[in-house]
C-alpha cells in the first residue's frame, strides 16, 4: 500500500470512531469540544493536517545568522548543520515544535497549572494541585535567577534558549493546520517562552521525586510495629549490589532487628489515613499510591579490558511510563562553523533544547533514577486561618496568589498557604479540610520547590570533552537525582549517583520516629529541618573499577562505609535488585564485549527472582502426596523452565500468578495500607523463604493453624493453578502462555482510546533486565492479566571504539501526528528487539549521504544568499 493510500484510510479511520454516535450533534458544541462539521467536513479540518514534513521545504528567518540544514532519515530524526549554537538551537526549536506541539503544550500546561484554560473546570482540581506544589512558582523564580546572572555560561545558555523559542514560535507562527487533537478542543498554542522549558525540569522532579511515602510508612509502621517494620522495610535491604562499589558490601546473614519503640500517636495515623484518602480522589495523584514492578532504568558502562575494541561501550535505558507519543526524541546537531568541533546526538524532550542523555564526539552518559529522598511532609497546629503555630510562636502564613482560567466561564481566583517549610495542602480531593476537621495541617518541603540549575548542566554535558568537564557540569544538576554514568574515548568509565541530598536535624523527635525524612515531621515543634545538603564532592562514586565495569538499575546507592555518614534514599524506594543482579552477572562473566552482546544483555528476559524462588517451590510441589493431572503438568513445566519469561512459554503464568498469590497471602494479613498494599522489597521475601521457613511472616494471623513457608507456597500454587485454569477455560498447561495474560499497551497522551497501541503480547517482567511492568495478576481469586505500561523508554548503546557504531531506539516514533508514518514506526522495531543507526559519523553535509534524507528543510538567514 502506497504511503498516500495508506494515510487517506487512517484519515477516514479517525473521522469515523470521532463521527461515531455524535451524528447529531454535526453542527453544535459538545461540552468543551467545537463543532464536528467544521473539523470533519472534506477539505477543512483534520484533512489539512500536514501528516509528513514536506520532501523539501524552505523557511525563511530573521532570527537566524547564517542558514542551517536539517535532513531528516529515514526514521524521521533530524540531523540538523548550523553555524552556531544559537542557529542550531532555533532550529531544533523548529523541529520540535513541527513533531510534538500538542505533546509540549499538554506537559508545560500540566506542570503550571494551565490545563483548565483548555479542558474546562473537570480539569480545574488537577490545576490548583499542580500549583499547590508550586512548581509554577518555582519556575518562575529560576528563570529569573538564571537571566539575572552575568555569569558567560549562563548568558550563553539564555541566548540559546532564547533562540529555542524562536524557532518553535515561528513554527506556531506560520503552521497551515494544528494537530487533530487542537483542533478537537478548539484551542491555539500560545507562544513558547523559557519559563516553559525550565518548567520541564519540574515536570521531570515531579514524575521521578514527588511522593507520599511519609505517610505510607507511618501506616505500616501503625500496622506492624516497629519491630516488623524494621525487619521487612528497613536498611539493609538483601542482596543489594550497590552502585557505587567502593564502600563495602552488606552482610545479608540476618535482617535488621530494633528495640521496641513506643507506638505511633494515633491522632497522627488518623491525619495520614484521612489526608490519603482524600488525595487518592485526585486520579494523578493516586498513581503514586498504586505499586507496580516497575519504575525504574538500568545503566552500565564497560571499560577496554572487557571489549573486543579495547574501548568503552555504554548502555543505558530509562523505564517511565508509555506513551505515544513517547517522552524522548532523537535528534543529531552538528556545528559545522569552522574550528567548532561540536558533534551531538541524544535524547531531547520536546521542549528542552538540549538532550538528557547522549553523547558528542568525546563523551557519553546517560542516567537511572537514583531514589534520593527530597520530600518531606510535616504538620502543624492551626492558631486560625492566617497563623499556625512554629517553635512556641504563632507565625504567618505566606500567600501565593492563582488566577486559574477556566474554559467556558471566569477565571478562579486560588490561594497558596505557604510555611516555613513550603505549601500547605490545606484542602486537596474531595470533601477534605483538615482545619475543620483536627485543627492541623499539612504542609511539604521539596527539592523542587527552589532554585534550581539543572538547564546549566544539561547544557554543559553537552560540550564537556573529558570527565573533569563533566563532573564541573553534574555539580549543577540537583533534582530529580540521577545514576549518571559515563563513558569517554580516552578509555575512562565512572558512575555517580547525582544531585541534592538533603542532610536533616532530627534532634528532639519521638521514638517512633525512624528520622531521615522516611516518616511525617511536626513542623510545629521544628522538627527535620533541613539544615544543608551532601557537598557534591562528598557523593559517592566510582571511577574506573578493578572490575572494568559499573552499573545501576536502582539499587542501593553505596555500599554500609558510605550509610555511616551519610543517608540519601529511603528503603522503601530502593529497587529489590534483581534487574541489577542479573546485570552483575552477565558483566563480571563476560569479556570480549560488543555492540551485539549489550544489544542481547539489552533484550535479557531471564528472571533472577524466578531462578531464586522455583527450587523452594518446586521442593513443596513435588512433596506433594497426590497431584491433579492439571498440577502434574505444571510441576513438569516448571522443572524444563530456564525462568526466561518468554512470552510463548506456559511457565512464566505459573511462576508470575504463583508469585503473586504467595506474597499475598505471607502478607496481606499484617501489612495494612490504604489504596493498595505497598509489600515489602521481593529480596526481602527471597531472605525469608531461604532462611526462615517458620517465619512470624508466614503464619496467617486470622486462622487458628500455624502456618509455615510451605504451607504459604502450597496454597498459592493450588490457588494460582485453579485461577489460571478458569481464565485460559483450558486444563491443557502448556496452553496458558505468559504472553495471553502479559502484554504491553501504549496510550495516547490524550486518552483518546483510538490513537493507541496495542495491548501486544511481550516477553519480561519489571523484574527482568528488559522490563515491562504491571500491577497484581492475581486478584480476589481471579486472573486480572497485566497491562504493562512502562518499561524501557529508551534503548542507547554507545561504542567508544567507533561513535559510528552506536545504535538506539525509542517506543514510539518521532512525530506525534497519528496518521504519520514515523507515529509508532520505531515501536514496532522496540518490540521486535530493533535499534537504528545514529549516522554520528555525518559530522558535516556533505558526509550525509543522499540515500539516508528522507526530506531536507532549509531554514535561511533573512537577507542572506
Amino acid at each position: 500500500m502506497d504511503k498516500s493510500k495508506r494515510n487517506t484510510i487512517i484519515s477516514l479511520a479517525i473521522v469515523g470512531l470521532i463521527s461515531v454516535g455524535v451524528l447529531v450533534g454535526f453542527s453544535i458544541p459538545l461540552g468543551i469540544f467545537p463543532p464536528l462539521g467544521e473539523l470533519l467536513f472534506p477539505g477543512n479540518g483534520l484533512w489539512n493536517i500536514d501528516e509528513e514534513v514536506p520532501k523539501m521545504e524552505v523557511i525563511t528567518s530573521s532570527y537566524l545568522t547564517e542558514d542551517v540544514t536539517v535532513y531528516r532519515d529515514q526514521w524521521g530524526i533530524p540531523h540538523i548543520y548550523g553555524h552556531s549554537e544559537e542557529d542550531l538551537g532555533f532550529a531544533i526549536g523548529y523541529v520540535h515544535a513541527q513533531d510534538r506541539l500538542l505533546q509540549m503544550d499538554l506537559a508545560r500546561r500540566s506542570t503550571r497549572g494551565q490545563l483548565a484554560e483548555i479542558l474546562g473546570e473537570g480539569s480545574l482540581a488537577d490545576d490548583k494541585n499542580n500549583l499547590n506544589k508550586l512548581m509554577d512558582y518555582w519556575t518562575v523564580e529560576s528563570i529569573k535567577v538564571m537571566e539575572a546572572s552575568s555569569d558567560p555560561t549562563d548568558v550563553q545558555l539564555m541566548n540559546v534558549l532564547e533562540s529555542y523559542c524562536n524557532g518553535i514560535n515561528s513554527y506556531i507562527d506560520k503552521v497551515r493546520t494544528l494537530p487533530l487533537e487542537f483542533q478537537f478542543l478548539g484551542y491555539e498554542p500560545e507562544h513558547w517562552t523559557p519559563s516553559d522549558t525550565f518548567a520541564f525540569i519540574k515536570y521531570m522532579s515531579e514524575m521521578l521525586t514527588w511522593g507520599y511515602e511519609d505517610f505510607i510508612t507511618v501506616q505500616i509502621q501503625d500496622a506492624i510495629g516497629a519491630d516488623g517494620f524494621a525487619e521487612l522495610y528497613d536498611y539493609p535491604l538483601p542482596y543489594q549490589v550497590p552502585v557505587c562499589t567502593d564502600y563495602g558490601e552488606y552482610n545479608d546473614s540476618e535482617l535488621l532487628t530494633v528495640s521496641s519503640k513506643s507506638s505511633i500517636d494515633p491522632i497522627l495515623v488518623e491525619l495520614s489515613n484521612s489526608f490519603i484518602e482524600s488525595i487518592m480522589t485526585i486520579p494523578k495523584e493516586k498513581q503514586f499510591f498504586e505499586e507496580t514492578e516497575i519504575i525504574g532504568s538500568n545503566n552500565w558502562a564497560v571499560n577496554g579490558s572487557k571489549t573486543a575494541s579495547g574501548k568503552p561501550i555504554i548502555s543505558n535505558d530509562m523505564h517511565l511510563s508509555f506513551n505515544v507519543p513517547g517522552i524522548w526524541y532523537e535528534a543529531h546537531l552538528v556545528d559545522i562553523s569552522p574550528g567548532a568541533d561540536f558533534n551531538l546526538y541524544g535524547f531531547f524532550l520536546a521542549g528542552v533544547p538540549w538532550p538528557i542523555v547522549g553523547h558528542n564526539s568525546y563523551i557519553g552518559w546517560g542516567m537511572t533514577n537514583a531514589a534520593f529522598d527530597v520530600i518531606d511532609w510535616y504538620y502543624y497546629d492551626v492558631v486560625n486561618d492566617t497563623h499556625y503555630m512554629y517553635k512556641g510562636e504563632s507565625t504567618p502564613y505566606e500567600i501565593i496568589e492563582y488566577d486559574i482560567k477556566v474554559k467556558g466561564r471566569a477565571p478562579e481566583h486560588f490561594e497558596i498557604k505557604t510555611t516555613v517549610h513550603g505549601p500547605v495542602f490545606e484542602t486537596v480531593g474531595t470533601d477534605y479540610d483538615m482545619t475543620n476537621y483536627t485543627n492541623k495541617v499539612f504542609a511539604c518541603k521539596w527539592i523542587a520547590q527552589s532554585v534550581t540549575e539543572e538547564s546549566r548542566a544539561i547544557y554543559e554535558f553537552s560540550r564537556a570533552k573529558n570527565r573533569d568537564e563533566f563532573d564541573i557540569a553534574s555539580s549543577f544538576f540537583s533534582t530529580p537525582a540521577q545514576n549518571i554514568h559515563y563513558g569517554d574515548i580516552f578509555g575512562n568509565i565512572g558512575i555517580r549517583p547525582t544531585g541534592k541530598a538533603p542532610i536533616r536535624n532530627d534532634t528532639g523527635i519521638p521514638d517512633w520516629h525512624l528520622g531521615n525524612g522516611s516518616m511525617i515531621y511536626n513542623g510545629s515543634a521544628g522538627h527535620g529541618e533541613w539544615i544543608g545538603f551532601i557537598p557534591f564532592e562528598d557523593l559517592p562514586h566510582t571511577e574506573n573499577p578493578e572490575s572494568g565495569y559499573v552499573l545501576s538499575a536502582n539499587q542501593i546507592s553505596a555500599g554500609p562505609e558510605y550509610l555511616a555518614n551519610y543517608t540519601i534514599q529511603n528503603p522503601i524506594d530502593v529497587s529489590n535488585g534483581y534487574r541489577a543482579r542479573r546485570i552483575n552477572t552477565l558483566m563480571s562473566t563476560h569479556d570480549n564485549l560488543t555492540v551485539e552482546d549489550m544489544i542481547e544483555i539489552q533484550m535479557d528476559h531471564y528472571s533472577t527472582k524466578a531462578g531464586n524462588f522455583s527450587t523452594y517451590l518446586l521442593d513443596v510441589i513435588g512433596a506433594m502426596p497426590s497431584k491433579t493431572a492439571v498440577q502434574q503438568e505444571a510441576y513438569e513445566i516448571l522443572q524444563g523452565w530456564n525462568f526466561m519469561q518468554d512470552k510463548d512459554l506456559a511457565a512464566p503464568s505459573i511462576f508470575n500468578v504463583w508469585f503473586d498469590v504467595y506474597q499475598q497471602e505471607v502478607y496481606n494479613d499484617d501489612v495494612i495500607y490504604l489504596g493498595s498494599p505497598r509489600y515489602p522489597s521481593r529480596a526481602v521475601l527471597e531472605w525469608l523463604t531461604k532462611n526462615n521457613e517458620s517465619s512470624k511472616w508466614f503464619d496467617n494471623i486470622d486462622t487458628p493453624a500455624v502456618e509455615t513457608r510451605d504451607d504459604i507456597i502450597l496454597l498459592a500454587f493450588e490457588k494460582a493453578i485453579t485461577a489460571l485454569a478458569s481464565h485460559f477455560e483450558s486444563p491443557v498447561v502448556s496452553t496458558w502462555l505468559w504472553g495471553e495474560i502479559h502484554r504491553a499497551y501504549f496510550p495516547h497522551l490524550t486518552g483518546l482510546p483510538f490513537l493507541d497501541y496495542g495491548p501486544v503480547s511481550v516477553d519480561g517482567t519489571g523484574d527482568t533486565v528488559t522490563p515491562f511492568g504491571w500491577s497484581t495478576l492475581y486478584f480476589n481469586g481471579e486472573i486480572r492479566p497485566a497491562r504493562a505500561t512502562s518499561g524501557a523508554s529508551e534503548r542507547m548503546i554507545l561504542d567508544f571504539g567507533n561513535l559510528s557504531n552506536s545504535i538506539s531506539v525509542i517506543p514510539s516514533g518521532q512525530r506525534g501526528i497519528s496518521n504519520s508514518i514515523h507515529y509508532i514506526d520505531q515501536l514496532l522495531m522496540y518490540l521486535d528487539g530493533e535499534y537504528h543507526t545514529q549516522y554520528f559519523a555525518a559530522d558535516s553535509i556533505a558526509e550525509f549521504k543522499e540515500s539516508w534524507i528522507e526530506s531536507t528543510l532549509i531554514l535561511k538567514a533573512e537577507g542572506g544568499s
